[in-house]
C-alpha cells in the first residue's frame, strides 16, 4: 500500500496537469483489464474517516492528451477505477479534503500486474498551535549583484510538526494568524516566500499549511550591502528550537567567509558541481542565531566567468550581466520539494 500527500514541487505539476485534463472516461478506446483499488484513511486521531469524497484519477499518456475520471469514496473509504493496464499509461489519484490537495505517486499497470493498490491518509486542520521545531535550516546565497551591491539569499525551513492535525492560520485575535514568523535579515529590501506571506515588524509571516511530519518553508531575501566595506553580515535567527543551521556561500563569489559567535566552518561541498563554502552551528534555541561574515564581495580577485564557463553544471544557472561597470551572478542551487 502506498500513503502519499502532496509535496511543494508535486502541486505544482498536478495544477499543469488539472489545467489541460479532459474530462471523460479513462484511456478512451482501451479495454479496462486492470485496476486502481484505494481507500482514504484517517490520519488525526478522534476523527471520523470521511465519507462520500470525491477521487479524480488522473490518466497521463492517454490517447488525445490527458484524461480524468472521478468517483466518490463509500463509508469505509474505500474507492476504485477500472482502467487500461497499459505500460504507455500512468495514474495519480488526487484528493482534496479540506481545501488541502492529497495525490498519490504516479502509478504503473500491465497485463502481468494489473492491480495497483493506494492508500491516502487524510488529516483534519487545526489552527492551535502544535508542538513545533525545525530540524534543519539552510540558507543559501543565490545572487550577487554588484551594480546595484544587493545579495539574494533562500531560506529553506524543514518544519516538524509532532500533532496529528495539519496547522493553519486562524484569525487574528482568537489564537490565530502566521503559522511561523521569520525574523528578517538585516538590510532587507525585498522579502518573499512561497505560499502566503507577509512582511511585518521585522520578520517574514507564513500562513503556509504545516502538516504532520516534515513540511518544507521557502523564503527568500534582497540585502543590501556596504561597498565600502565589501562585506555583509548575515544573521540568520532560529524562530524554534533548530536541529541544525546552515549558510552556503558559492566559493567564486567572494573573497573569504568569516564564522561568528557559535558558527564554525564545515566541510565545503558542491551543489550539483559549484563549490560551496558551509558555515553551521548544530542545535539552537529560539532566539539564538549563526552569523556569518561575507567579504571580497567586489570580485577584484575573482576569476572571470567569461573564462570559466566550461563546466556548467545541471541544475546550476549562471548569469553574467553587466551593467554600469557591476555584474550579477547568480546561483541556482537545488533542493528537495519535500514537504
Amino acid at each position: 500500500m502506498i500513503a502519499a500527500r502532496a509535496p511543494r514541487a508535486a502541486l505544482a505539476l498536478l495544477a499543469l496537469l488539472l489545467g489541460a485534463v479532459i474530462l471523460g472516461a479513462p484511456a478512451a478506446g482501451q479495454r479496462p483489464d486492470g485496476e486502481i483499488l484505494g481507500r482514504l484513511v484517517q490520519g488525526s486521531a478522534g476523527a471520523p474517516v470521511p465519507e462520500g469524497v470525491t477521487v479524480q484519477l488522473i490518466i497521463v499518456g492517454a490517447p488525445g492528451g490527458l484524461q480524468s475520471a472521478r468517483t466518490v469514496s463509500d463509508a469505509g473509504g474505500a474507492f476504485r477505477f477500472e482502467v487500461a493496464a497499459d505500460l504507455d499509461l500512468s495514474y495519480i489519484v488526487a484528493v482534496q479534503h479540506h481545501g488541502l490537495q492529497y495525490l498519490s505517486p504516479p502509478q504503473l499497470l500491465s497485463p502481468e500486474l494489473p492491480t495497483a493498490e493506494v492508500e491516502l491518509t487524510l488529516y483534519e486542520l487545526t489552527s492551535d498551535p502544535p508542538e513545533l521545531r525545525i530540524e534543519s535550516t539552510v540558507v543559501t546565497l543565490l545572487a550577487l549583484d554588484r551594480a546595484a551591491a544587493q545579495l539574494t539569499f533562500e531560506r529553506i525551513d524543514e518544519v516538524l510538526n509532532a500533532g496529528d492535525r495539519v496547522y493553519v492560520a486562524g484569525d487574528e485575535g482568537e489564537g490565530g494568524g502566521p503559522t511561523l514568523r521569520l525574523p528578517l535579515p538585516d538590510g532587507v529590501a525585498e522579502a518573499s516566500g512561497d505560499g502566503d506571506f507577509a512582511v511585518e515588524g521585522g520578520v517574514i509571516a507564513s500562513r503556509a499549511a504545516l502538516w504532520p511530519g516534515l513540511s518544507t518553508v521557502v523564503t527568500r531575501y534582497v540585502v543590501g550591502y556596504d561597498r565600502g566595506e565589501d562585506a555583509y553580515t548575515l544573521r540568520v535567527t532560529a524562530p524554534l528550537a533548530t536541529g541544525r543551521m546552515e549558510i552556503e556561500v558559492p566559493t567564486r563569489f567572494i573573497q573569504g567567509l568569516e564564522p561568528l559567535g557559535e558558527s564554525e566552518r564545515a566541510d565545503s561541498r558542491e551543489v550539483s558541481g559549484e563549490p560551496v563554502d558551509v558555515v553551521a552551528r548544530g542545535e539552537a534555541r529560539p532566539g539564538e542565531s549563526l552569523s556569518v561574515r561575507i567579504e571580497g564581495l567586489s570580485g577584484r580577485n575573482a576569476s572571470n566567468p567569461l573564462t570559466d564557463r566550461g563546466g556548467a553544471l545541471a541544475g546550476v544557472l549562471l548569469a553574467l550581466a553587466v551593467s554600469g561597470g557591476g555584474a550579477l551572478l547568480l546561483l541556482r542551487a537545488r533542493r528537495g520539494a519535500g514537504a
